[in-house]
C-alpha cells in the first residue's frame, strides 16, 4: 500500500473527480453528475444523489496504482445505487433495515458547514446517541450501498424510530455473524459485511459472552469491533493494541473510547486511576479528542470570522508529567482574551507577565464559578469565559505542579 504522501503519482483531487464522473457515466449512462469543487462532492440533482469526495479520495491515493481502476468502479456503483428507490411500504422496507453507527462529530460538523455556508435545511436522518461520542441510526440495505433512513422515510411508512430501530437489530440479529475469540478473554466481531460496528447493539447476544467483571466494548471502526471484560487486564491491553492498529491509518475512525454495558444500555467509561492501563487509555481518549477539537476549531475560526465576533478558539494540547509520564490535555485562558475554551485535565492561566495559576479542570470550574459559560449545541463541548479571574479566584485555582 502506498500513503498518499509517499505517491508522486496520485491524482490532483480535480482529476480525481473527472475520474469517478466517468466512471460514473459507464455504470449509470442516465445519471448526470456534475463536481461541486468548493465543496469536495458529487451531485446529481435530478436523482437527489451527492457524494463527499474527501474521505473516498484519501482512500484512493492510499492504493497501488493497479487498484485505482476497480476503486473507482466500486466508487461509481455505490454513487449510482445511493439514490436508488426504496419500498413505498414499511411491511416491504422492513427487511432491508439494518443499524449503523456513526462517529457523532461528523454530524457536528456537517452542522457547522452548514452554518458557515447559511444553509437552513438540518440533516433530517434520526440518530439515538450511543455513549458521548457514537449515534446510531438506520440504513435501507442496497446491493452495493447503504442509503440512510430519512425522518421523511418513517413518516411515509407510519412508524416511529423506535421501532424501526428495533427491527433493523433484529434483522442484523438473524443475519449470519461471527464473533470470534482472541486468547482467554477478548472477542471480536469478524462478520466483515460492513455492519461489525453495528453489532454492538445486539444487547441480548453479547450479555452472553463470558468475561470476567463488566462488559467493555470499543468500536474504532465500521469493521472493527471488541470486547472484554472490566477485570481481564491482559485482554484489555490486547484490546488497546488492536485499537492502536486499527486506527493507525484510518481515515474514517469510529471512537477509541470505551463503553460499558450497565443495565442493558451502553454508557462511557475510563478505568480507575490506580488501573494499570490507566495511562494508555487517558492517552488515546485524549489522542481521539484533540483530534476533534482540532477539527472544530478550524470551522468555528471560519464561522466566528464571518459573524464578526472576535472570539479566540483555543487549542486542545497535551504535555506529559515528568513523574508518571502521564499524559494531560489542557488549554490557555489568557487574561484579557474573549475565548472558547475546550474541556481539558487541566487550565494554564497566564498574565502578561507569568503564569497566574494552573489547576484542574473541576477545580477551575468551581472557583470561576459564572465566568465559565457553556456553548450550547457544540461537540465536543466548549466553554466561553469573557473575563479573567479575580485575584482571590486564582489563588484559589493555585498552581499545581507537573
Amino acid at each position: 500500500m502506498n500513503t498518499q504522501e509517499e505517491n508522486s503519482n496520485n491524482p490532483t483531487p480535480d482529476e480525481f473527480a473527472s475520474q469517478l464522473i466517468l466512471a460514473i457515466y459507464d455504470s449509470r449512462p442516465d445519471l448526470n453528475p456534475r463536481y461541486d469543487k468548493e465543496e469536495f462532492r458529487i451531485i446529481d440533482d435530478s436523482e437527489n444523489r451527492q457524494t463527499n469526495l474527501t474521505n473516498v479520495y484519501q482512500e484512493h491515493c492510499r492504493l497501488d496504482a493497479s487498484d485505482r481502476p476497480s476503486h473507482l468502479k466500486m466508487l461509481a456503483a455505490i454513487f449510482a445505487d445511493a439514490g436508488g428507490d426504496i419500498a413505498e411500504t414499511y411491511e416491504e422496507a422492513r427487511e432491508h433495515l439494518r443499524p449503523k453507527i456513526w462517529n457523532r462529530a461528523t454530524f457536528e460538523e456537517m452542522e457547522l458547514h452548514r452554518r458557515i455556508k447559511g444553509g437552513v435545511q438540518r440533516c433530517e436522518i434520526p440518530l439515538y446517541p450511543l455513549g458521548e461520542h457514537l449515534y446510531s441510526s438506520i440504513v435501507y440495505d442496497l446491493p452495493t450501498a447503504m442509503r440512510s433512513v430519512s425522518m421523511t422515510d418513517l413518516e411515509r411508512w407510519g412508524v416511529t424510530i423506535y421501532q424501526a430501530i428495533e427491527d433493523a437489530c433484529q434483522n442484523l440479529e438473524e443475519a449470519p455473524s461471527t464473533i470470534g475469540k482472541i486468547g482467554d478473554g477478548l472477542y471480536m466481531a469478524i462478520t466483515g459485511d460492513n455492519y461489525d460496528s453495528a453489532r454492538v447493539l445486539l444487547i441480548e447476544r453479547l450479555q452472553s459472552l463470558e468475561v470476567q467483571g463488566d462488559l467493555i466494548a470499543i468500536v474504532p471502526q465500521r469493521d472493527r469491533l471488541m470486547f472484554c471484560g472490566s477485570d481481564d487486564v491482559e485482554s484489555m491491553s490486547l484490546m488497546l493494541d488492536m485499537t492502536t492498529e486499527a486506527l493507525k491509518d484510518e481515515i474514517r475512525p469510529l471512537s477509541p473510547i470505551p463503553l460499558r454495558l450497565v443495565d442493558g444500555e451502553w454508557v462511557d467509561w475510563m478505568p480507575d486511576e490506580d488501573h494499570p492501563l490507566f495511562n494508555r487509555f487517558a492517552e488515546m481518549r485524549n489522542w481521539f479528542l484533540g483530534s476533534l477539537y482540532a477539527a472544530q476549531k478550524e470551522l468555528l475560526e471560519k464561522l466566528y470570522e464571518q459573524q464578526n465576533d472576535d472570539v479566540f478558539v483555543a487549542s486542545f494540547s497535551g504535555i506529559r508529567q515528568k513523574d508518571t509520564n502521564k499524559v494531560l490535555s489542557y488549554c490557555v485562558w489568557g487574561e484579557g482574551v474573549d475565548s472558547l475554551l475546550p474541556e481539558t485535565d487541566l487550565v494554564m492561566l497566564p498574565t502578561e507577565t507569568d503564569l497566574a495559576a494552573m489547576g484542574e479542570w473541576s477545580t477551575v470550574r468551581i472557583a470561576a464559578g459564572a465566568l465559565i459559560q457553556p456553548v450550547p449545541d457544540l461537540y465536543p463541548r466548549r466553554y466561553r469565559v469573557r473575563e479573567f479571574p479575580s485575584q482571590l479566584q486564582l489563588e484559589e485555582i493555585g498552581k499545581i505542579s507537573l
